[in-house]
């Protein structure tokens, strides 16, 4: 699977694991500083969700798509250094699959939780 136009413009890297796991990986840059210095919580919440969409992503059948309806996470510690999210789907149905996503900084800490719920529906 390609890597998404948003990945790119981001720097982020995927990478697809064989038991349908995947790992989205990026750096935080000084450019990703909220207005107080820290790393942006928008950007463990895009690898969180971006990982769990390309895991999504992954099961779907031509002709399939799918949305995130619901998205909910935690922070749990700052975003430093190299960034990697891990998802993996918890249970998927014919319209609606729930999946998990954790975030950690490069010393291996946990920056941040999530778990989402995505639409499963014909491409149009």
């Amino acid at each position: 699977m390609e890597n998404s136009p948003i990945n790119l413009l981001l720097g982020a890297t995927p990478e697809d694991l064989p038991d349908g796991r995947v790992r989205l990986r990026l750096g935080v840059r000084p450019e990703f500083a909220n207005e107080t210095g820290a790393t942006h919580g928008g950007v463990a919440a895009f690898l969180l969700d971006g990982a769990m969409g390309r895991a999504m992503v992954r099961t779907l059948a031509p002709g399939e798509s799918c949305a995130t309806v619901q998205l909910s996470l935690q922070f749990l510690s700052p975003a430093r250094g190299l960034l990697t999210a891990e998802a993996r789907i918890v249970r998927r149905g014919r319209r609606v699959a729930f999946l998990e996503a954790d975030c950690k900084g490069e010393d291996g800490k946990l920056v941040g939780r999530a778990q989402g719920t995505w639409a499963l529906f014909e491409k149009r």
